[in-house]
C-alpha cells in the first residue's frame, strides 16, 4: 500500500503521520510525506519581504528531510518518502497520487469543528470532491488503535458494494467487522425489509468477505444518530462515498452542518463512486 500524506507540519498533520505510519507498519506500506510550498510573505517590524519561489522551496523541503528523519526514527520497520513542490496542494497532490500509483491519501483535520472541519471550507473537502483517490481524514484527537470495526454508512446503492469492495481492499487484511450501517429519514415505508433485501440478494453474492454485517435505524435526525452510533459502538473508522445524492451530501446539506456533533476521535474515509466511461471508479 502507498500512503500520501501531505504536511504543513502542523499538528494536526503530524497526527495523521502518526496514523498513517501505525496503519502502514500493519500494512507493509510506503509513505509519501508531502509538502506543497507556496509564496510567502515574511512580515518584520521593519518591512515585509517576499521569499523567492526555489528560496523557499530549499528552506521548507530542508524541514520536510528533518520531518522524515525523525519519524523515521520512530518507526524504523516503515519506508517513508519525501516529495515538496511548488503549488497549489490539492492539484499537487492529486499529481503526486497518480504518479506514484498511490492507494491511499491520509490528511489531518482540526478536531475543534469534528467532522464538519473535515469535510467544510478545507482542503481535505476539496480533494474528497476532486480527486478519485481515497481520502482518509483524521482528527487530531485520534489514536490509531487497528482496524477492528469500520462502519460504511449506505444508501443502498449499486455503487456502494464497488465502494465496499475498496475498504476490504484497503483495510480486509485487519479482517475488521464492517457493518453497513442505513440510516432512514422517512423516505422509505420498510427500510429494514429494503436493507435486508439488499444485502442478501445485491452485497453477498457480491463480496466475498465473512465479517459483513448490516444494521438500519429509522431516525429523522441523521446525524445525531449516526454521532451516537459511534460513540456506543467503539467505531475506529467511518466510511461514506460520495457520489450525487448520497449519504454524505444529506449528512453535508447546510441546514444539518450546523447540527454536526459527531465524536471527533473517529477518522473518516471518503470514497468515490462515479461513472466514468461505464466503468465505476473509487
Amino acid at each position: 500500500m502507498t500512503i500520501i500524506v501531505p504536511t504543513d507540519f502542523s499538528d494536526p498533520s503530524l497526527k495523521a503521520i502518526q496514523y498513517a505510519a501505525m496503519l502502514a507498519k500493519e500494512e507493509n506500506g510506503k509513505i509519501i510525506l508531502f509538502h506543497a510550498v507556496s509564496l510567502h510573505l515574511s512580515a518584520t517590524v521593519e518591512e515585509p519581504q517576499f521569499y523567492a519561489a526555489g528560496e523557499l522551496e530549499k528552506i521548507e523541503n530542508e524541514q520536510l528531510q528533518h520531518l522524515k528523519f525523525q519519524i523515521q526514527k520512530r518507526h524504523p520497520n516503515v519506508q517513508f518518502e519525501s516529495i515538496s513542490r511548488t503549488g497549489f496542494p490539492v492539484e499537487t497532490i492529486q499529481d503526486i497520487a497518480r504518479e506514484n500509483k498511490a492507494d491511499l491519501v491520509v490528511m489531518g483535520t482540526r478536531g475543534a469543528n469534528g467532522i464538519k472541519g473535515m469535510l467544510v471550507g478545507s482542503n481535505t473537502a476539496s480533494l474528497i470532491q476532486q480527486t478519485e483517490i481515497p481520502v482518509l481524514a483524521v482528527p487530531e484527537e485520534s489514536e490509531y488503535s487497528g482496524m477492528k470495526h469500520i462502519v460504511f454508512a449506505t444508501n443502498m446503492q449499486k455503487d456502494d458494494i464497488r465502494c465496499l469492495n475498496c475498504i476490504i481492499r484497503l483495510f480486509g487484511v485487519h479482517s475488521p467487522n464492517i457493518t453497513l450501517l442505513h440510516i432512514e429519514d422517512g423516505h422509505l415505508r420498510d427500510p429494514e425489509a429494503a436493507l435486508h433485501t439488499w444485502f442478501h440478494n445485491d452485497v453477498i453474492p457480491a463480496v466475498s468477505y465473512p465479517h459483513l454485517f448490516s444494521e438500519c435505524i429509522s431516525e429523522t435526525d441523521i446525524v445525531k444518530t449516526l454521532d451516537e452510533y459511534l460513540r456506543d459502538n467503539k467505531v475506529d473508522l467511518l466510511v461514506t462515498a460520495t457520489k450525487k445524492r448520497n449519504f454524505i451530501e444529506r449528512i453535508f446539506d447546510r441546514s444539518i452542518t450546523k447540527k454536526l456533533v459527531f465524536h471527533t476521535h473517529v477518522p473518516l474515509l471518503a470514497l468515490h463512486a462515479h461513472q466514468v466511461k461505464s466503468e465505476m471508479i473509487l
